[in-house]
């Protein structure tokens, strides 16, 4: 790790004092995140929240779901280092009734178990709350009505269960799952409270891809551990919140230094990222192109090749790897390569380590303030005033080896259809030749900002109003607020069914660094997560049927989500 310094006045000269300093007074305070409460719109209806401290584990009336699960968030210890445990919080799952694979625990690690659904399933999960502070589980992907949408508004406290029903609709991918509370996803996620979630149906099925140990989830997180092997989470206080949060150590699958095993055949990697805010541009060491089958919202018509592929936080994609040309003992590895990423300057990230409030150490309890930033390095104002780097976005670095230890003959071929996906026609939108824009912004005395908006409980403007079973485009704009970290990255995320991205475009002052990373987009097919550039605008075209009730669309970095990066929009008959 390294220390680089800087003084205030050199920093604010960078950032852009009067924006920095409206930015730094929206995040408050460094130690809490205060739910938003404000008085419900009169254009909301509020329906009832399921709730109850009974038997959690206990099955419903039998007969009446195809499959019922029991998930629990629960504080725990696990061997992430062979020296010591380190205090997570995790989701545990067992399945009531059903099929037995509907739940698949993943080994050595904190991240919660693969559920795994199948298409036309009608499916009851009791999430019962046994972690310190209140949480609620969105089901990211799924398109389920409002109250099973994981919205904060239900958050159930310690002791309390949520009941969750709903029919699984979308079709067969590579889902998740993860806490939504306003203000506490960030640290509840970066403790270990997330999982895979896995659909399937007759399509998928007929394709005849690998599958059984030839399907490999792969869970990509970065993380800080203090000298006790502990997470240690914004290190730099309100800067890591700003900028969102980067650590110094790659996991995947809840591991560091992550080694696959491969023999000499094909295998269908599912790769989510699960960070909180890092981007990822991934590619193989040796320079073979990404065969990509799939995205957030399950196969692609066909294969695509890509120089790279670029995941932000929340999304996914399916890879092709093939092996088989390998001899064993051959070694590559899967890396990220180096992009431009804005908002940051001196090869790091500009402003982390000034020294504003601390960490927070991630005990049992969540305690707040004193955490060490870093390894072995204290953060806040009370420690160095350092300039504390993590692995800087953007920068090069190796996130997992692959080693070929066996020899197979099997060999599959790469399939020239993979699935049936039908354009959404432009023309079926209500607003084709004027799109509802969503402008991404810095503004002073808020900080990250929707149309110069922050989260509000339960309230919507009249532009956040959608008419039920019609079709929308909707447009992000990326206009940053200024120099330094107002022209950063936002992956935007829209809750309820996916999209399909209808087009890009790119200002004159955004254009280098969107061209470091353009190629590794995955447009095709469904999408429900899209990295938006500085200076980028991305139209995305999607149904908003089935169902009314208020869903969200938010920043998918989890520190600009949990300051407020996060609107409701409210589907209305």
């Amino acid at each position: 790790m390294k220390t680089k310094r800087i003084n205030r006045r050199q920093f604010l000269r960078v950032m852009g004092g009067g924006l920095f300093a409206a930015a730094i007074a929206a995040c408050r305070p460094a130690s809490v995140f205060p739910p938003t409460t404000t008085t419900a719109d009169s254009r909301t209806v509020l329906p009832s929240v399921v709730v109850s401290s009974s038997n959690p584990t206990a099955p419903s009336t039998p007969g009446n779901v195809d499959v019922e699960i029991a998930l629990r968030a629960v504080q725990d210890e696990i061997a992430i280092f062979p020296d010591r445990p380190t205090r997570v919080w995790r989701f545990v799952g067992e399945v009531l009734s059903g099929p037995a694979d509907a739940v698949r625990p993943l080994p050595d690690t904190y991240l919660g178990p693969i559920l795994h659904l199948r298409r036309g399933q009608r499916v009851r999960i009791r999430f019962t709350n046994e972690i310190p502070e209140e949480s609620i589980v969105h089901w990211h992907g799924l398109h389920v009505p409002a109250t099973m949408d994981g919205h904060p508004r239900y958050v159930v406290g310690p002791g309390e269960t949520y009941v969750y029903e709903f029919d699984v609709l979308n079709r067969a991918g590579t889902y998740w799952y993860h806490p939504h509370p306003h203000g506490r996803t960030g640290p509840q996620v970066y403790m270990g409270l997330a999982g895979l979630l896995l659909v399937s149906d007759g399509e998928e099925q007929s394709v005849g891809l690998p599958d059984g140990e030839f399907d490999i989830p792969l869970v990509l997180q970065d993380r800080v551990f203090d000298e006790q092997r502990q997470m240690v989470y914004l290190p730099n206080g309100q800067m890591d919140r700003m900028m969102g949060f980067l650590g110094d150590t790659i996991l995947v699958n809840g591991k560091p230094d992550y080694r696959l095993e491969v023999a000499t055949r094909v295998y269908r990697l599912r790769v989510l990222n699960g960070s909180n805010s890092r981007i990822y541009k991934l590619a193989w060491s040796d320079g073979s192109p990404m065969v990509v089958i799939g995205n957030d919202g399950g196969l692609l018509a066909r294969p695509v090749e890509k120089p790279y592929v670029v995941l932000a936080p929340g999304e996914r994609a399916e890879i092709w790897a093939d092996f088989s040309r390998y001899p064993v003992g051959t070694q590559l590895s899967l890396r990220s390569l180096p992009f431009t990423a804005p908002g940051t300057v001196m090869g790091g990230n500009m402003g982390r380590g000034m020294g504003m409030g601390g960490g927070m150490g991630m005990g049992g309890g969540m305690g707040m303030g004193g955490g060490m930033g870093g390894r072995g390095r204290r953060g806040g104002m009370g420690g160095r005033r350092g300039f504390t780097e993590a692995i800087p976005q953007g920068t090069a670095f190796t996130v997992l080896e692959v080693q070929v230890t066996r020899e197979v003959t099997e060999r599959i071929p790469l399939p020239a259809r993979l699935s049936t996906i039908t354009p959404i026609p432009l023309s079926d939108a209500v607003n084709a030749n004027a799109p509802r824009r969503i402008r991404l912004s810095m503004t002073p005395g808020k900080g990250w900002t929707l149309n110069g908006r922050t989260f509000e409980m339960l309230a919507v403007a009249d532009d956040e109003i959608v008419r039920l079973n019609t079709t929308e485009v909707w447009e992000f704009h990326n206009v940053g607020g200024g120099m330094g970290m107002g022209m950063l990255p936002h992956p935007m995320h829209m809750h309820g069914e996916q999209f399909q991205v209808v087009r890009r475009d790119v200002d004159a002052a955004g254009r280098a660094a969107w061209e470091t990373v353009k190629d590794g987009y995955v447009d095709e097919g469904w999408k429900d997560t899209v990295l938006v550039m500085p200076g980028e605008r991305v139209q995305v075209i999607r149904r908003f049927a089935d169902f009314t009730g208020l869903f969200l669309y938010h920043c998918h970095n989890l520190e600009h989500e949990d300051m407020g990066m996060m609107r409701n929009f409210l589907v209305q008959a």
